[in-house]
Order: C-alpha cells, then sequence, then structure tokens
C-alpha cells in the first residue's frame, strides 16, 4: 500500500493525539489512587485536589471556614474553621470520614455540610480527611474533651 506523505502526516498527527489524549487519562486518574504511607496509613497528598475542588468553595482554601459560598449557607450558619485544631483534635478519622461521606446532618450537625458519597470514593474520603489533618489543622485525634 503506497501512502502520501500528506496521508502518512495525517495518520501520525492523529495517533499522537491520540497518544496525549490517552496518557492524559491516566495521569488524571492517577491522583485518585490511594496514596498509603507507612503502616497503610493515609498520607492525604492525594486529597488536596478534591478538597480545593469540593471543600475549598465553603471552608476556603486554608480551611478557615471562609470560602466564596460561606456566606451563603443560611442565616447564623457558618462553615467550620477546620484549623481549629482543639476542635478537630476531639473527633476521629472515622467521625470526620462520616461527616463528608453522609454529611454534617449524620453527625447531628449542620445539613449545609452536603453528603459526599455520591462525589467521592471511600479511599478519596479517607485522602480529605488526612488532608485536613496534615495541611490544615496539623492535628491528630487526641480524645474527647472532659
Amino acid at each position: 500500500m503506497n501512502m502520501t506523505p500528506f496521508r502518512a502526516g495525517t495518520i501520525s498527527i492523529f495517533l499522537f493525539a491520540g497518544l496525549i489524549a490517552f496518557s492524559g487519562a491516566a495521569i488524571s486518574a492517577e491522583k485518585f489512587k490511594a496514596d498509603p504511607g507507612s503502616n497503610a496509613t493515609w498520607t492525604g497528598e492525594g486529597g488536596l485536589d478534591n478538597f480545593v475542588g469540593t471543600c475549598a468553595p465553603c471552608h476556603g482554601e486554608g480551611g478557615k471556614g471562609d470560602g466564596m459560598l460561606a456566606e451563603s449557607l443560611g442565616e447564623g450558619v457558618k462553615a467550620r474553621d477546620l484549623t481549629d485544631a482543639k476542635y478537630l483534635s476531639t473527633k476521629t478519622d472515622d467521625e470526620l470520614f462520616k461527616v463528608v461521606k453522609f454529611g454534617g446532618a449524620s453527625v447531628k450537625l449542620s445539613d449545609a455540610m452536603p453528603p459526599q458519597k455520591d462525589t467521592f470514593t471511600d479511599a478519596e474520603i479517607k485522602q480529605i480527611v488526612q488532608y485536613v489533618r496534615n495541611s490544615i489543622c496539623k492535628c491528630k485525634y487526641e480524645g474527647k474533651k472532659k
């Protein structure tokens, strides 16, 4: 089969474009994989993009509860200040996981915090929780207040 230079060039361009498209899909999927650290704990690095894309509009990129939608949550309703280590250190990772997955009302908090069970996998929610722990409040669970 004889190909003209034009036809060969066109085919090469389409093959190259397809290769780029498929490699881009693999790269974007990569950031949502589990990021286990030592002893299979979660580092939270994978939670950054999901936090910024979904949580930051209310909680703010720095987690202070000052996101662009924070004022629109309703009369007297404020987004949680996730930098409050004193408060968050009284919450287990499982409690924080439940708030994200099932929403605030599921744990007797504000129903302004919507459930994310249809948005994120359990692994992605764990990454968000650890991102909040490691990068925003910089705290860990220390037990319930007495």
